[in-house]
C-alpha cells in the first residue's frame, strides 16, 4: 500500500467517533418528552453533536478528495508502469485494451479503490448523522416550547 493511501486509511481510522456515539444514545431520550427545564441540556447536546458531526464530515470529505486523487494516480501508474511487465509475464500483447484490462487487477489500484470506498461510506454516514442531530435539535425545541405537547401549563410542577 503506498504512503498516500496509508495516510487516508489512517485518517479515517483516527476519526473520533466515540463522542458521536454518546450523542447518538441521547436520541432515544426524545421519546420521553421534555419540559422547559430539561430541554436546554438536550438542545445544547444536539447542537454540540451537530457541530462535531460537521467537523468530522469536513475531515472525511477532505480524505475522500485525497482518496480520489490517490486512485487516479494509482490507475495511471498501473497503466503506464506496471501493465507492460504484467502483460509480458502472461504472454499477452501490450496494447491499449490489454493495459486497461490490467488496471483493476493492480494491487495499488485495489488499495486506492478500497480507501475511496471507505471515504465515501464515511461521508455518507456523517451526512446522515448530521441530518439526524439537526432533526433532534428541532424536535426537542418543538416538544419543549411549542405548547402542543405539554400536558399542563405548569409541566408537572403543581
Amino acid at each position: 500500500m503506498n504512503s498516500e493511501v496509508q495516510k487516508i486509511e489512517d485518517g479515517l481510522s483516527n476519526l473520533k467517533l466515540d463522542r458521536l456515539a454518546e450523542f447518538t444514545r441521547r436520541l432515544e431520550d426524545i421519546s420521553g418528552g421534555f419540559n422547559t427545564m430539561l430541554a436546554p441540556v438536550y438542545i445544547r447536546d444536539f447542537i454540540m453533536a451537530y457541530d462535531l458531526t460537521s467537523t468530522l464530515l469536513a475531515t472525511s470529505m477532505r480524505l475522500l478528495g485525497a482518496a480520489e486523487s490517490a486512485l487516479d494516480t494509482a490507475e495511471s501508474i498501473a497503466y503506464m508502469d506496471n501493465a507492460p511487465e504484467y502483460l509480458e509475464s502472461k504472454g499477452v500483447k501490450d496494447t491499449d485494451a490489454a493495459r486497461k484490462r490490467y488496471v483493476p487487477l493492480d494491487k495499488g489500484v485495489q488499495d486506492a479503490q478500497r480507501a475511496k470506498q471507505k471515504s465515501e461510506a464515511m461521508v455518507a454516514f456523517l451526512r446522515g448523522k448530521s441530518y439526524t442531530f439537526r432533526a433532534a435539535y428541532e424536535a426537542v425545541k418543538k416538544i419543549a416550547y411549542s405548547g402542543e405537547y405539554s400536558n399542563s401549563p405548569n409541566e408537572g410542577m403543581e
